[in-house]
């Protein structure tokens, strides 16, 4: 394998937007290419992290703050005894909103 740099520059930038099928005017090659070197330039900064000692995360949101016990609640009713959250349903079926028919 090849360890040498691919050199970041406008033919790269062409390139890689020729495959992507995009078009850019010559006007915005110079900006993107600044653009991606801030990029590297930050996922450098990331590299000389030292994370000895730091579990990997599977994802990037803790959510074992999001936790709750699931509790059924009913809804509050109005005078007629029909919840009023449907008061704002432009349909109601069957005591619930009702909703386009997705599978015929």
């Amino acid at each position: 394998m090849n360890d040498q740099p691919i050199p970041l520059n406008e033919a790269l930038i062409r390139k890689v937007a020729e495959l992507a099928r995009l078009k850019i005017e010559d006007g915005e090659v110079e900006r993107h290419l600044r653009s991606i070197r801030e990029i590297l330039q930050h996922v450098d900064q990331l590299a000389q992290v030292d994370t000895q000692g730091v579990e990997p995360m599977y994802h990037g949101i803790d959510d074992s703050l999001r936790l709750r016990e699931d509790r059924v609640r009913e809804f509050e009713r109005d005078d007629q005894g029909k919840p009023k959250v449907l008061q704002h349903a432009p349909e109601v079926e069957n005591g619930g909103f009702k909703v386009p028919r997705i599978v015929g």
